[in-house]
């Protein structure tokens, strides 16, 4: 059974991607294209009221598709 909420640093996390996604003006759809996903899978990582998460994976390439650094994904502290 999943969790229905995101811990704090999973937010965090789906934050910067929508970060990412919004400041390059991109829609789900788009940006799940570029990364080789589902607008679906996407989106119900992105949610902040889903506990679907981002994976390293994803993160990883998501980094690399967007040209930022896998940190920028993590917080300079704990949470």
């Amino acid at each position: 059974m999943r969790p229905k909420c995101k811990t704090p640093i999973q937010l965090f996390v789906s934050q910067k991607v929508r970060e990412i996604r919004e400041e390059l003006a991109l829609t789900q759809e788009q940006f799940a294209e570029k990364i080789n996903c589902s607008r679906g899978y996407f989106a119900d990582r992105e949610n902040p009221n889903t506990g679907i998460a981002f994976n390293l994976e994803s993160i990883n390439t998501i980094a690399k598709v967007f040209n930022v650094s896998p940190q920028f994904f993590i917080p300079k502290k704990a949470l």
